[in-house]
């Protein structure tokens, strides 16, 4: 394996991991500004941060749960 591969694995990898925290952090941004019915809040959060993919999870399902203002 060659030095160059081995750099662009890493990279690579570095702006997978990065691109996944920030999904995270607009998905926690997203649901404090948003309003839920009863403790959906609460739940969308801990779903955000502890389940693998939480951010993708809540863009894909969660924001169908936010009340209309």
């Amino acid at each position: 394996m060659t030095y160059l591969s081995l750099s662009f694995g890493l990279v690579f990898w570095q702006i997978m991991v990065f691109s996944f925290w920030l999904l995270m952090i607009f998905a926690i941004i997203d649901i404090v500004r948003s309003k839920f019915e009863g403790n959906h809040k609460l739940i969308w959060v801990l779903v955000t941060i502890f389940v693998p993919f939480g951010g993708l999870i809540y863009f894909i399902f969660g924001r169908k749960n936010k009340l209309k203002e």
